[in-house]
């Protein structure tokens, strides 16, 4: 830490902050910080002014969830955030605020730079001044891996490293953005149903899709990240179309990495509670990155944590699979199938035929995304197939729509 540390320069902010201390019993714990995104912004650059609402969005609905009720916070200027802790010290309160800017800057570029991130503490003003010290969130890692090490425990305050260049994103993507495809209910005939999943445009290229957003997509922390960035995203939207009389029904994906440990399963199941009761009816949710071979009990507790805050959940699988048996132990109800873009239907014949069946002796529904032509269409019809996504079926929008009735016809139009 810089141990002369400045001044707080902004008289509106300094007397705020002085009304916070002089009403602060000394001899209790809590703290105040302020949180500067101009780093976020640097690294931003010229997209900044386009997404600025966007980002304070982020971050005000990052602050509300991992904020104590009797915590508090507000806007200073234009780029920055006065965070008051009521119980947490000054060590265990900047760690929340890094872990907030940390994430912001995940959703918003694909990776966090630790170096960059400072959050600074206020203490008791000296004469008419309130002092900031700053402290970066790469010395905060440094202090709590040396104090986690000391201790063998990890804490909800812990952070991932900075992660490594990954080929294939030398081109900076746009921020994080939330889709939409509709899907079609083949034995009711109707699109019911709306996949939403994250998305980044890169200029001259074609987007990245889902966890591929990511800098490394192998990082649980950031895994769960953008699991909870696209639930609390898409649930908003959907919400405020189920004010307008919209109905459909949202499937959300859930990657096993966010419920693999109890500390982020716990981060999860908060966001899930938050979603009002009358909305669950309507959600569905996928589960992503089930590895094979998984035990019973194991993809049990996963689905059950689910189950209340949903219709059903349905797991991604690989046609070729051995666990069908296992995901009607465990509760799934549905399997899911992600072909790969180009796939003719004449190589994915033998094994959409071979799913169908040990799908259909299982009892279990099936869905199949990347249905782009008639041809692959029909061989999923002659599959059993329940419910297909895809080109064929309609391309990606950025707002639900309300459920309607389409025939085959409608699609070979």
């Amino acid at each position: 830490m810089d141990g002369n540390a400045p001044p707080l320069a902004d008289d509106n902010a300094a007397a705020a902050l002085r009304r916070i201390f002089a009403q602060r019993d000394p001899t209790q714990a809590g703290s105040i910080h302020l949180m500067g995104l101009e780093s976020l912004r640097d690294r931003l650059g010229g997209r900044w002014e386009p997404v600025a609402d966007r980002v304070h969005l982020l971050t005000s609905r990052l602050l509300d969830q991992y904020l104590a009720p009797q915590d508090t916070w507000f806007r200073h200027g234009a780029e920055a955030y006065v965070v008051v802790f009521a119980k947490l010290g000054p060590e265990q309160a900047r760690l929340i605020c890094a872990k907030v800017m940390e994430e912001l800057q995940v959703l918003l570029l694909g990776e966090a730079d630790t170096a960059s991130i400072t959050v600074r503490t206020a203490v008791h003003e000296i004469g008419s001044d309130v002092m900031l010290v700053p402290a970066s969130l790469k010395e905060m890692l440094d202090d709590a891996a040396a104090s986690l090490a000391k201790a063998d425990m990890i804490g909800n305050a812990a952070f991932d490293r900075n992660v490594g260049d990954r080929p294939g994103m030398v081109e900076k993507p746009g921020p994080l953005e939330v889709r939409y495809r509709p899907v079609w209910d083949v034995q009711r005939q109707v699109v019911s149903v709306f996949i939403a999943r994250t998305c980044r445009t890169r200029p001259g290229r074609s987007p990245l899709w889902a966890y591929d957003c990511l800098e490394d997509p192998e990082d649980p922390q950031h895994i769960l990240a953008m699991d909870l960035h696209l639930i609390r995203d898409a649930v908003e939207t959907a919400l405020e179309l189920y004010e307008n009389r919209f109905r459909f029904f949202l499937s959300v994906p859930v990657h096993f990495e966010s419920l693999a440990v109890l500390g982020r399963r716990r981060e999860m199941v908060a966001t899930l509670q938050a979603i009002p009761a009358h909305m669950r009816a309507f959600m569905t949710y996928h589960l992503y990155g089930v590895p094979p071979g998984v035990p019973t009990g194991r993809l049990a507790e996963m689905v059950g944590t689910l189950r209340p805050y949903g219709r059903t959940t349905m797991v991604v699988v690989d046609p070729f699979s051995n666990d069908l048996p296992t995901l009607v132990a465990a509760g799934a109800r549905v399997a899911s199938v992600l072909l790969p873009p180009g796939l003719s239907a004449e190589r994915a014949r033998a094994e959409l035929l071979r799913f169908g069946a040990v799908a259909a002796k299982n009892r279990l529904s099936t869905s199949v995304e990347g249905v782009d032509s008639l041809a692959m269409e029909r061989l999923c019809e002659d599959a059993g197939i329940n419910f297909l996504s895809g080109d064929l079926i309609g391309d990606w929008v950025e707002v639900p729509e309300h459920a309607a009735r389409r025939s085959l016809a409608d699609f070979r139009r």
